[in-house]
């Protein structure tokens, strides 16, 4: 497994998830082509009143998080799934919510790996839609949002959402394929799913430690047993200390 494909164990992992649940999942294909939805003007607010559904309410469970590949076959393209009710189907409610991005990357190395990660990160807040409302919780890979009575009235759907979010993703020249899943069918459904993005922010957090330290002591660190079971994380390990040794030396 090289460093540009840290996370293909848990996107095999996903895919048990989906197949697990074939029974109540939506597969449909993205339409590239469809009318994008209207950005937001100003500050696009949605108050309780106006809000027709709330997903990912601190008071259910909520789950986010994007991995990436540079395995092109791992990643369908142009398709998302969903596993519970549409928000059109859930007009008044606050369902528990799970959301992954999934996508297929060129060129990603050990040199660029941690910005461009950093990049598609934070990509989510470029997202402002009209009458839909991203309100960042505090929680550890939490996501909460609003979609406004509006919105839904004018046809606001996960397809929709969907196909914004990979107009957003599709931005950066290194992303040729995206993929989505949401979850909005029971609190099980997503703490499961929340379980896979852990190990994804683990993955993550010892990337990002490497990245900032300049000595390793791997006695003392806590991702010494993500290390070991991801050879693409070794890998940046050694080649981070080789770097810094010849820094210090020269």
């Amino acid at each position: 497994m090289c460093a540009m494909n840290l996370f293909d164990d848990i996107l095999h992992e996903i895919r048990n998830f989906v197949d697990a649940r074939k029974d109540k999942t939506v597969t449909r294909m993205l339409d590239q082509h469809i009318r994008e939805w209207p950005k937001a003007k100003g500050k696009n607010l949605v108050l309780t009143a106006d809000t027709a559904v709330e997903l990912g309410n601190p008071r259910t469970e909520s789950v986010s998080f994007v991995l990436w590949t540079q395995n092109p076959s791992a990643i369908v393209d142009n398709v998302f799934h969903l596993i519970g009710n549409d928000i059109a189907e859930a007009e008044g409610k606050s369902l528990p919510f799970g959301k992954v991005v999934m996508l297929a990357v060129e060129g990603m190395n050990e040199s660029n790996c941690y910005d461009r990660h950093r990049a598609i990160e934070l990509a989510r807040y470029d997202l402002e839609l009209e009458g839909y409302m991203l309100r960042a919780a505090s929680q550890y890979l939490r996501e909460w949002s609003r979609v406004s009575k509006t919105a839904v009235a004018h046809g606001f759907s996960f397809s929709i959402f969907a196909n914004e979010l990979s107009r957003v993703y599709r931005a950066f020249e290194f992303v040729s394929a995206v993929e989505c899943l949401f979850v909005t069918s029971s609190c099980d459904d997503v703490r499961e799913l929340y379980e896979l993005g852990s190990k994804v922010e683990r993955r993550i957090a010892a990337m990002n430690k490497m990245h900032r330290e300049m000595d390793f002591d791997c006695s003392r660190c806590e991702f010494t047993d993500v290390c070991s079971e991801v050879e693409g994380l070794r890998f940046l390990r050694n080649r981070e200390d080789t770097i810094n040794h010849e820094n210090r030396i020269s």
